[in-house]
């Protein structure tokens, strides 16, 4: 720990954070420019293309920064090793063990700085962008706010088609709920009933309404305090289909999932994003560490460029691996703690075999 704050530390971090702008910079220029690409062969106007690709560029700097880190390790090193000063540092008896925790301190305080404060700006942001993508489509797929929520559900002897106005209790409950019933007549659906509700509540395997009144083609109006209707949907489909694990912050999601579990829900996917933000920092470590110990072969030796194609190609496996484990853990397959931490780890453990088999043999 001493050696990070010593002279010889602070120079070391310094270029690493040079490293790390120089990657930043290009990445972001990047993926801006993709961006707002993408967003004008959506027929939005460049002005309106450039505000919004403002507004969703912290969260698009979140999911890149990994690739960043990577990067920048490599760019830092590279020149290290080029200017001869990792051979002085070896020289002088400094172990890698020691030169490489500059940038990977570093690296896992800029994740601590991205997940506490840039993630719940990016995610405030990001509903504005909502907002306003909406507002230049005219309509908003998430909130839903003049046409409702629509859903449809059926079975072999008829569909129904239900209406809400809101969407409240994280996805599942229906506010001002319409249930409309179609039966199966001679390969035909025909109009049967209309329900309406002032909430309609999923449960596993049926409908809770309250407030209902009912309705049928030649009959009267009929009043009922509650009623239950079955049905395939179930709550944590609806819950991840309404509420977006992305747009909620890192300080939220935890009382988002308290309440989903309460609810009788299995908030999966929000899990895995909690336990991917709480890993984040590991996760930059490793991608940091994987960078700096692939460049860290002399120059004279030779080969330096395949070992930078192997750093980089190691970086790309494990953002495979951490997106592979996301898709089983929402499959239940695997718990959602192992899903987000499996990767960064096996990073971490990487760059440690691979140091202490260079430095050490």
């Amino acid at each position: 720990m001493r050696f990070l704050f010593s002279g010889i530390g602070l120079y070391l971090a310094s270029q690493a954070v040079s490293g790390f702008l120089i990657a930043f910079g290009a990445v972001a220029a990047t993926t801006c420019l993709i961006d707002i690409v993408e967003h004008m062969r959506q027929d939005f106007p460049l002005l309106a293309a450039i505000q919004l690709m403002a507004l969703r560029a912290p969260l698009l700097m979140e999911q890149t920064l990994p690739f960043v880190v990577l990067a920048g390790a490599m760019i830092s090193m590279v020149r290290l090793n080029r200017s001869s000063q990792l051979v002085a540092l070896r020289a002088s008896g400094v172990s890698a063990w020691r030169f490489l925790a500059p940038c990977t301190v570093w690296a896992a305080t800029l994740g601590l700085l991205v997940v506490t404060a840039i993630n719940p700006l990016g995610t405030y942001l990001y509903k504005i962008y909502e907002t306003q993508r909406a507002a230049i489509e005219s309509q908003n797929q998430q909130a839903t706010l003049e046409n409702g929520v629509w859903l449809r559900q059926g079975d072999p002897q008829g569909q129904i088609v239900i209406h809400g106005e809101r969407v409240t209790q994280n996805g599942a409950r229906l506010e001002e709920a319409t249930f409309i019933f179609f039966e199966e007549r001679g390969n035909a659906l025909r109009f049967a009933r209309r329900i309406k509700a002032a909430r309609a509540d999923l449960r596993p395997g049926f409908w809770q309404l309250s407030d209902v009144t009912e309705a049928v083609p030649g009959e009267r109006p009929i009043g009922q305090a509650h009623l239950a209707i079955p049905t395939h949907l179930h709550p944590s489909e609806l819950l991840e289909r309404f509420v977006d694990p992305d747009s909620l912050s890192f300080w939220s999601l935890p009382a988002v999932i308290r309440e989903a579990e309460q609810a009788g829900l299995a908030p999966v996917g929000y899990e895995v994003r909690w336990q991917s933000l709480l890993a984040y920092p590991i996760m930059l470590a490793a991608m940091a560490g994987l960078g700096a110990v692939f460049s860290l072969r002399l120059q004279r030796l030779g080969d330096l460029a395949r070992w930078g194609a192997a750093g980089v190609g190691l970086g790309l496996l494990l953002f495979f691996l951490s997106q592979l484990a996301a898709a089983f853990a929402a499959t239940r397959a695997v718990p959602p703690v192992i899903a987000a931490w499996s990767a960064p780890l096996t990073g971490v453990f990487t760059a440690l075999a691979i140091v202490a088999f260079l430095e050490d043999g």
